[in-house]
């Protein structure tokens, strides 16, 4: 059976960006960009929101250049493998191949995706993230901290979710990143979208 996977690079305070939506801060080094990939080689299928999806498909035309470093090349070629589902009210088509558009998060039907999956699925995104793990569906659950304080902006994990998490693995980078891996205490029942509202 397949997991759930949430992973963000955050600040060391908890932020995905900064107050004027900037993480340049948050740029790997190709240490970490090489462990990166390595834990989404085996993803599948990758779940966006799509302020996410319109950062991320960058890598549909990208990052494969000449002088572009190997870690780089790696992740485009495992991005543009994967399946995408973007979740979407607004979004008309697509702009990367394998993608496809959703115009309502329903955690039962993501539930199900995910269980009937032959490879993980990663949902990637703080607002869309948050949304799987205030409905309980979310398996596991990967923080790069970087030694950076931004003082505000895009929360890493939501607010107003009680969640336990079973530490599994941690790993240090050179740079000071600090890779934190979690297994998460979700509820075997996933809430409807009604309940999911509730609790945002």
């Amino acid at each position: 059976m397949a997991d759930l996977i949430h992973a963000a690079i955050a600040s060391l305070d908890g932020y995905v960006a900064d107050e004027d939506g900037g993480f340049e801060w948050a740029a790997p080094d190709e240490e970490v960009h090489s462990y990166v990939n390595a834990l989404e080689r085996p993803i599948g299928t990758y779940l966006y929101g799509r302020r996410m999806y319109e950062t991320m498909v960058f890598w549909e035309t990208e990052g494969d250049g000449d002088d572009e470093p190997a870690p780089m090349h790696e992740y485009a070629a495992i991005w543009r493998a994967a399946d995408k589902v973007v979740f979407s009210r607004t979004l008309a088509a697509p702009s990367s191949a394998r993608t496809r558009i959703e115009r309502e998060f329903d955690p039962v039907a993501v539930r199900a995706l995910v269980d009937a999956a032959p490879r993980d699925v990663a949902v990637g995104g703080a607002e869309l993230a948050g949304q799987a793990l205030a409905a309980g569906i979310v398996d596991q659950v990967h923080l790069f901290v970087v030694p950076f304080v931004v003082g505000g902006g895009t929360r890493a994990l939501p607010d107003g979710v009680r969640l336990g998490l079973e530490l599994l693995d941690e790993h240090r980078f050179g740079s000071g990143v600090v890779h934190l891996h979690y297994r998460a205490q979700r509820s075997r029942r996933p809430v409807t979208p009604l309940e999911s509202s509730r609790q945002e």
